[in-house]
This record gives structure tokens, sequence and C-alpha cells, in this order.
């Protein structure tokens, strides 16, 4: 069980460092094929002709054009001299939305690791696409929290379960991580007041147990909380250092959003979380 071949999407050189530490420990861990992806929009002109509009529209370009050399320049730097096979891509995307782009590069790859959609950054809008690339890209996301630094990750998994499609989906793609985690803790969430009690459903750890993998099951009832924030909470008291969960999603005309739960631990995550749709 590995991952062969691990993308990862940068969009922002401010925290390319941040998103590649995680990126290049993992593509060491399983050997693999490590491709650096960065796409910009093209640069529209003006619709009509205006005063200074080309220096505009070059001002634009040069802008994009140092923001790709200096992400470019952090990928070379983290991946020198490393045990793995590097591979830099930097393309222009459709100056409307990129997204389908970045897609087309996704779908081949094993792992797609990106960052947090960050709210307070004037670019997410355009670029920030982890929800985006979770629900349409067909493969497991890994999204890195915009804020802290995870060099490594994977000691101690916490599996956030419920008999679903995507829950399913997420725990067998996350297979080469929980295969060689320290700790695996299945933890799953029922609704409403009142004691703890929900029953237990051990299905998915004897089905990991048949993979050599022995997690502890753990439920839990979120009160007078929300089960996001019961997640998060839980997510602290086991030491969790990487959550793995469905992606639940529905489309909003030709947007995909998150819906429920997993908006919530999107917008608020405390540790790298893997997502599968």
């Amino acid at each position: 069980m590995s991952y062969k071949t691990i993308l990862v999407y940068l969009n922002d050189s401010r925290r390319a460092e941040a998103i590649l530490e995680p990126a290049v420990y993992l593509a060491e861990r399983y050997n693999a094929h490590l491709i650096g992806l960065h796409v910009y929009a093209g640069v529209p002109a003006p619709p009509v002709p205006v005063p200074f509009g080309a220096d505009i529209v070059k001002a634009v370009a040069a802008a994009q054009q140092k923001e790709t050399e200096e992400i470019a320049a952090v990928f070379s730097r983290m991946t020198a001299g490393r045990s793995l096979v590097a591979e830099w891509r930097a393309e222009k995307g459709p100056r409307i939305d990129p997204t389908s782009a970045v897609l087309e590069h996704c779908r081949t790859a094993d792992l797609v690791i990106t960052g947090q959609t960050d709210p307070d950054w004037e670019a997410t809008p355009l670029v920030d696409i982890a929800e985006h690339l979770a629900l349409a890209s067909g493969r497991p996301v890994l999204v890195i929290p915009y804020v802290g630094r995870y060099p490594t990750l994977g000691r101690n998994v916490v599996i956030s379960w419920k008999a679903s499609r995507e829950s399913a989906r997420a725990v067998f793609d996350a297979l080469p991580l929980l295969a060689q985690a320290e700790q695996v803790q299945v933890l799953e969430i029922g609704e409403g007041g009142g004691g703890s009690g929900a029953a237990v459903d051990s299905s998915i750890a004897i089905a990991l147990a048949r993979h050599g993998i022995k997690p502890s099951v753990r439920t839990s009832v979120a009160g007078d909380i929300s089960i996001g924030d019961e997640i998060l909470s839980r997510l602290s008291d086991m030491g969790a250092d990487l959550l793995v969960m469905g992606a639940y999603g529905h489309s909003r005309m030709r947007e995909l959003v998150f819906g429920g739960v997993t908006r919530h631990i999107a917008r608020h995550m405390t540790v790298p979380t893997l997502f599968s749709h």
C-alpha cells in the first residue's frame, strides 16, 4: 500500500513552504513521484481601449510571473538532494476560473495536497480551491491548515466515521497512511443530548484489521455543540495529527461547495485533514 504519485498544488508564495513540508515528507516516506503544480489565470485585455490599459495588463502579468518564479524557487530548494523524483509544472489556466486546469492534473495522482482556504486572502475566490478539488477531482485531497507548520504527520490518525459512501472512500483512500501510523482511532459522532452510549460500529475496525491495522473505536454524542465542533474537540483530546473523513457536498449552480459538518471542519481545521468524496 503506497502513494506513487503525489501532486501538491501551490497557489501562494507565502504558504508554499508550509504546504511543501508535509508533501516532501510523504513523498520521501512512500518513495513517490512528487509533482509541484502552480496554475495562474490568464490576464484579460481591457474590453475597450483605456488610458494606461496596456501598462496595467503588463503589470499584472509581471506580478504573476514573479509569483510563479518565487513558488518554483521554493519547490526547487525544498526538493533538492531529496530521495524522491520531483517534477515542477506551471501552467496558465482559464482567466475566469483556473480550477479546471488544476483538476486535469489532479486526476492522475494517487494523492493531492493543497492548502486550506484562507478567508483573509484577497485571491481566495479565484485560486484557493481546496473544497472544489476534494469534491470534483475524484482523488483523496490532503488539506494543510493555513495556520501552523506540519513537517510530519500520520503518527496518530483519527477517522471520522459514519456508514456512508464518502466515509468508506476516505478510509480506503487513506490505507497507506493508516498502515504506517503508530495509532489509528475511529471516532463516530452521534447527534442528540444526554449520555454518550451510542452503539459502537465495529465493522470498519474489523475491515481494517484484515489489512493489519488495529484501530481503537470511540463514540461520542454532540450535545449542546455541533457535530463539527465535537469532532474538533475530540481531535484535541485524542492527540491527533491527521484527520480522515468523507467530504459531503452539494452543487449550487456551477459551484461545488461543502455542506454541513464537512464545511465546518474545512473552515476550522486544527490538523491536516484528508478528504475523499
